[in-house]
């Protein structure tokens, strides 16, 4: 007599991603200008992309304006990513950002209120085994994989390219006056350049932390290794708990993502978000639409050609850049505020102070003229000194 054995089918063994949200006013800004956002489990099963998306935004450019950019970063990014069309993750990421970036312009511009607007954004993208990341500004991603922090993203300022052309050391830098000064922003411009970096192989224990710089401004990346080792929700209480003790003269954001093995029916979602802006913080925006957004911002289409070639970054091995300065984009008016450059002035500006300057320069030209020759005309002896 024999026994028949029968085996039980096993669920695959997936990675997945839980992540935790923590935001703050911070103890020296009356108003919260950072923005947070999460992907939840249902609008990533009907998104053709598809994954997982964390995003942090750090707004600036006055009580109203710095709220308004950063939410409506957050969400225009969201919105453009769950609704690409395509499964292309690069580039679903590099289009969100775009469109982001010009509805912010855009906005700024139409609303007296608002001009002048911007701000950063840093994006992580999930999927698979793989992610990937989008950035623009000096918010930061952070990686950390068996006890070795990583910064997986470029700060887009100063004293960062200062850093990287050997004209300061990163302690230098720390206390620079010029350090809050950024090169790149959304918003500020019409166009705007995205950094897009991956793909990222994902290991089961990865932990990951986005953050304004009102966190890693403060907390070094020693201390965010060491507490990146504990449970993620434990770990962003801890790194908000170390910013407000040391003064948290800025406002303080951080999502603390980690990679972990489960069940491919598991959800993915593990996101302690506490309330966004309200209408009274910030403007109220329009519905956000694709059609609106290409008429109204006058935004070129980009096609799947331009994105597909738009270089993307890997990670490893790392490659040395050398970023050539620009114009600053932000600046310091007191401990703790930011401040956007406005944006430049159009061409038509320039040709109108070019005549008026040339109708100044005449007038004193013919100012002197006529006082110098009455001047000879009443005493032909008069010369002139200096």
């Amino acid at each position: 007599m024999s026994e028949q054995v029968t085996s039980e089918t096993v669920p695959p063994r997936r990675h997945i991603v839980r992540a935790v949200l923590r935001t703050d006013v911070g103890l020296v800004r009356s108003e919260n200008q950072d923005f947070g956002a999460c992907t939840t489990a249902a609008e990533e099963k009907t998104s053709h992309t598809g994954g997982r998306l964390l995003i942090v935004a750090d707004g600036m450019g006055g009580h109203r304006g710095g709220a308004t950019a950063s939410r409506l970063a957050a969400e225009t990014v969201k919105a453009q990513y769950l609704g690409s069309e395509t499964a292309d993750v690069p580039r679903a990421l590099r289009e969100s950002l775009i469109r982001a970036n010009a509805r912010i312009y855009s906005e700024a511009q139409s609303n007296p209120e608002l001009r002048g607007m911007g701000t950063t954004t840093s994006v992580l993208a999930v999927r698979g085994e793989e992610g990937w990341i989008a950035h623009v500004g000096d918010s930061r991603i952070y990686r950390v994989r068996d006890s070795v922090i990583e910064q997986l993203t470029d700060d887009h300022s100063l004293v960062a390219t200062m850093v990287r052309e050997g004209l300061l050391t990163s302690a230098e830098a720390e206390t620079h006056p010029r350090r809050n000064v950024l090169q790149r922003s959304m918003g500020v411009s019409e166009e705007v350049e995205v950094d897009v970096v991956g793909p990222l192989e994902l290991r089961t224990g990865d932990t990951f932390i986005l953050c304004s710089d009102g966190l890693h401004g403060l907390v070094k990346e020693q201390e965010l290794k060491e507490i990146a080792s504990k449970p993620i929700e434990v770990a962003a209480d801890e790194y908000l708990r170390k910013a407000l003790e040391r003064g948290a003269p800025d406002n303080v954001t951080v999502i603390v993502a980690r990679v972990e093995e489960g069940d491919a029916g598991d959800d993915t979602t593990l996101v302690v978000r506490p309330p966004g802006p309200t209408l009274d913080e910030t403007q109220p925006l329009a519905v956000i639409d694709d059609e609106t957004i290409k008429e109204t911002q006058k935004l070129p289409v980009v096609s799947p050609e331009e994105v597909s070639t738009a270089p993307v970054r890997s990670v490893s091995p790392p490659t040395a850049e050398v970023a050539t300065p620009k114009p600053p984009l932000r600046r310091d008016t007191k401990p703790g505020t930011k401040t956007p450059v406005p944006a430049p002035p159009r061409k038509g500006s320039a040709l109108v102070w070019m005549l008026v300057l040339a109708l100044a320069l005449g007038a004193v030209g013919a100012w002197y003229y006529w006082t110098y020759h009455l001047a000879i005309a009443k005493d032909p002896g008069t010369t002139s000194t200096r």
